[in-house]
């Protein structure tokens, strides 16, 4: 090889993040404003105006005394339940909107994005180093990466959700972590493992899965080989720094840690919709069907990333369950791996079997799709880089060519899909479901339409006064604010008699079973004025009063 291809491989992983974070910087103004938020946005000056008057930051502290003041809205009650959530991406970005002294709201909820991205933006380097030490191949740990990023619905989430990419993304840190703990296990590593499973904690209640997992990968070893039991004092650290971090980083536990921590998580099932929209029947949230998540990550997961998931895990879970058959065999070194890598893999292949088991079967509270399971993402792409990795480089290389071929030509039609989604991405179906199969599903659950609907109004209406109903489960008037100033005035909300309104706007996500319900039916002064479609999806509509 010439030494100027070998030194453009040395540095062909700073060119990819350089690009991924190029795109990133031009596009992320381009996306709508969810529902949350507002919400999340207030839950972070509301914590830094706590830490202000903690310790004694009064400049600060009156400054987001005032800006709590005028950021509420009859929708958003501050009960004790609202103000769990973790502090470590609202309260930073609160902290920066105060530094920049922003002044319009849009510029609140881009900046927002533009952290969003960011977080990510960081999750993907360690993902890169995560692949990088398990598998020691830059060429494949940067495909890895990349089928991440250009998964049509999570590359469109990266831009806005602020709860659940945020989580990935400090899940994929905490297993890299964990991974560099099992190679080296100096006091550096575990106390590194810990804090950031302590922060996967804060941000979602699945970041306990950690510390279980961490004490029973911990007993399994040493039922093989005795020796480790003297590593008894790496959990006892692990355990003592995760629960020192879980208590510093959330505030809202420093009153009364334990009962806060059970009041939070007992909280978890009052939010969201009581009911959804799911294969075109509508369901209580609490009875949904077992196959809710399977069939939601088929629907909605390119078929490249399906294909060659289901291909890593088979090899994966194959040779678990060989060892597990032969434990004899095994015992006289350990049960379930001969070597870190194989450990690494039983870690991953067990955290996505807890993940994927609880989600299914049991009572997980779903908000809409399967967003709050995005961070299985994560293993979708390990095992599918496992595969490529075990099959076209251990294996046997002959028919490496033509199945680059086909992942190159996969990856360019999930690209055309990023492109044809635009700026909606995070709902994204896969290529083999049918126009009419995916509009039984919930679409636009977080309302990212809203914003575009409101500046399409007032730029093809030119009354002084707009009269906007809502005929969906949906606030659209948080959005407002993000109008300029001239346009605000001209926008009126109708709350109490829809008819008075002169354009209706739903999103098509409901609170009530609309086929048993009366709640959401328009009368026939309404007709329909536009659906706003993409890929044959129906991402909201508009009704026009007629005259």
């Amino acid at each position: 090889m010439k030494v100027g291809n070998i030194k453009l491989l040395n540095y062909c992983h700073y060119i990819f993040f350089f690009l991924f974070l190029l795109i990133g910087l031009n596009i992320y103004k381009d996306y709508g404003f969810n529902i949350d938020e507002t919400f999340q946005r207030r839950s972070g000056l509301y914590w830094l105006n706590y830490l202000a008057e903690i310790f004694k930051i009064d400049s600060l502290s009156n400054v987001t005394s005032e800006k709590l003041k005028v950021i509420n809205d009859f929708t958003m009650p501050w009960a004790e339940k609202d103000k769990a959530y973790s502090i470590i991406f609202d309260v930073p970005a609160a902290l920066l909107e105060i530094f920049l002294n922003l002044r319009e709201p849009i510029e609140f909820y881009q900046l927002r994005h533009l952290l969003t991205f960011l977080y990510f933006f960081i999750g993907t380097i360690f993902f890169y180093k995560l692949l990088m030490n398990r598998f020691g191949n830059r060429f494949i740990s940067l495909l890895g990466c990349l089928l991440l990023i250009i998964t049509p619905r999570l590359f469109g989430e990266i831009f806005h959700n602020n709860k659940d990419i945020i989580f990935l993304s400090f899940f994929i840190i905490a297993c890299y972590y964990y991974f560099q703990t099992i190679d080296n296990e100096k006091i550096k590593n575990i106390l590194l493992f810990s804090f950031f499973s302590a922060i996967c904690t804060s941000l979602r209640f699945f970041g306990f899965v950690f510390p279980i997992l961490f004490l029973s990968i911990y007993l399994l070893s040493s039922l093989s080989k005795k020796e480790d039991l003297i590593k008894i004092n790496q959990i006892f650290i692990y355990l003592f720094f995760y629960i020192v971090f879980l208590i510093l980083h959330w505030p809202y536990l420093w009153s009364d840690p334990f009962q806060n921590l059970v009041n939070h998580f007992s909280n978890l099932s009052i939010f969201g919709s009581p009911v959804i929209y799911f294969n075109g029947e509508f369901y209580n949230t609490k009875f949904l069907p077992y196959y809710y998540l399977p069939l939601w990550i088929l629907i909605s997961t390119p078929v490249l990333n399906i294909v060659l998931f289901l291909s890593g895990f088979f090899i994966v879970s194959k040779k678990l369950i060989f060892k597990l058959l032969d434990v004899e065999k095994n015992t006289s070194n350990y049960d379930f791996w001969n070597n870190n890598d194989e450990k690494k893999d039983f870690f991953i292949t067990l955290l996505f079997l807890v993940f994927f088991i609880g989600g299914t079967f049991f009572s997980v509270k779903h908000y809409n799709s399967w967003r709050v399971f995005y961070f299985l993402n994560f293993f979708i792409i390990y095992f599918s880089i496992y595969f490529i990795n075990y099959q076209f480089l251990l294996k046997t290389k002959k028919y490496l060519k033509i199945f680059t071929s086909i992942i190159i030509v996969m990856a360019v039609f999930n690209l055309t899909k990023i492109i044809t989604y635009h700026p909606y991405q995070s709902l994204y179906f896969s290529a083999l479901t049918t126009t009419q199969f995916k509009n039984k599903f919930e679409i636009d659950f977080t309302g990212l339409s809203g914003i575009e609907f409101l500046r399409e109004i007032v730029n093809v209406n030119d009354k002084s006064k707009i009269y906007i109903g809502v005929n969906s489960w949906y606030p659209l008037w948080r959005m407002k604010e993000l109008l300029p100033e001239f346009d605000k005035k001209r926008i009126v909300f109708v709350f109490d008699d829809i008819n008075k309104a002169d354009y209706v706007y739903s999103n098509k996500i409901f609170n009530v079973n609309i086929k048993k319900s009366n709640k959401f039916k328009l009368n026939e002064n309404f007709k329909i004025y536009k659906q706003r479609k993409i890929d044959d999806l129906i991402i909201y509509e508009v009704h026009k009063k007629l005259k």
